[in-house]
């Protein structure tokens, strides 16, 4: 709705390869991009929602299993949808897996409607997919860690100078 934003809440987290830092910022750790986050979407006259639990994504409190970190909402231009960038999960206790940023859409962003979260089709579930926008032909561009053409050793790419993905 006009005159509304959209905007993502983030737990406080330090690091080289953390979700706020210039370099390898992707990574979708729960060191990197610790759970407790939401989608936020304040109205005009200052109510505030919280779309992600609305759409049953994240908990309060100790994070488990549907926890979750967002990040990146783009709205689209007729302003009733957004994508954004979500990770969900934590490992159980000595479990080792692996977490990987995915695009999700968000739609029923008008009062009085009910938030839907739907996963973007077409996406690597192995990889990390951000920054998400809206083309001007209604397509859904964003940017991914896959290597081009999907070689698993190449994965991850390193930046030259730290070794830290890429």
């Amino acid at each position: 709705p006009e005159g509304s934003i959209l905007f993502v809440t983030q737990v406080p987290n330090g690091g080289f390869t953390s979700v706020a830092r210039a370099f390898a910022n992707h990574l979708g750790s729960v060191a990197s991009a610790p759970r407790g986050g939401a989608l936020m979407l304040r109205y005009p006259d200052g109510t505030l929602r919280n779309l992600t639990r609305e759409a049953g994504y994240g908990v309060d409190g100790m994070q488990g299993p549907t926890s979750v970190a967002v990040r990146e909402p783009c709205v689209h231009w007729d302003g009733r949808r957004a994508l954004f960038s979500m990770v969900m999960g934590v490992p159980r206790r000595w479990e080792v897996r692996s977490f990987y940023w995915q695009v999700y859409e968000v739609s029923g962003l008008a009062p009085g409607e009910r938030a839907l979260i739907r996963r973007v089709s077409g996406q690597s579930s192995a990889h990390n997919n951000l920054s998400p926008v809206y083309g001007s032909d209604d397509a859904v561009i964003f940017t991914s860690d896959r290597p081009r053409g999907g070689e698993a050793h190449l994965y991850p790419q390193l930046d030259e100078y730290e070794s830290a993905p890429s």
